[in-house]
């Protein structure tokens, strides 16, 4: 190998290791600032009352959150191609005509989605709830970071708590309950 070449590959594996120097130093910073660092569970949404949206339905209406301002609120953001999704949806749509029975509303807010992969996500799990279609991109207005997130909300809008991640039914009667019974 000439002199020159070998130079060359020096300075390409400095080069490489301060590239990984500097993005170690990036990852510190974000994880020091809390980027990517939401647990899983029910957590604090860190605001008191939901953001108000009108969203279309994917049977082609219109959502108003505020029309349902009168009862508590279960409001779930999914996606076609979260894997956690999946699992909670049977659980959130078994639980839905009990809960509604009692005055609650159920919506789904889905997001980051192709439209017909959304409507066979629906389709494949009998989801009878409303559900809508994020074209304002609410998700910011809510703070979403990762899906699945959930809000429950006491009537009057009050947010009483989030859940990141997937809801199994007995976490998800706990926190309907307690919504409801504020």
């Amino acid at each position: 190998m000439s002199m020159v070449a070998g130079h060359g590959l020096r300075l390409a594996i400095a080069a490489g290791g301060a590239s990984v120097a500097v993005l170690l130093v990036i990852l510190a910073l974000a994880l020091s600032r809390g980027v990517g660092g939401e647990s899983l569970g029910a957590t604090d949404a860190g605001f008191e009352r939901a953001p108000a949206f009108s969203l279309p339905t994917f049977d082609g209406d219109r959502f108003t959150l505020t029309e349902h301002a009168d009862g508590p609120v279960f409001v779930y953001f999914w996606a076609s191609w979260c894997g956690p999704c999946e699992e909670e949806a049977p659980v959130i749509e078994a639980l839905w005509p009990e809960y509604r029975d009692r005055g609650y509303t159920f919506v789904g807010v889905n997001l980051w989605d192709i439209e017909s992969d959304a409507d066979d996500f629906a389709q494949r799990h009998g989801l009878s709830f409303p559900l809508v279609r994020d074209t304002d991109s609410v998700y910011l207005d809510y703070g979403v970071q990762g899906l699945p997130e959930a809000f429950f909300l006491r009537p009057g809008l009050e947010v009483t708590r989030k859940y990141n991640g997937a809801l199994n039914e007995v976490d998800l009667r706990s926190l309907l309950d307690s919504a409801e019974a504020s």
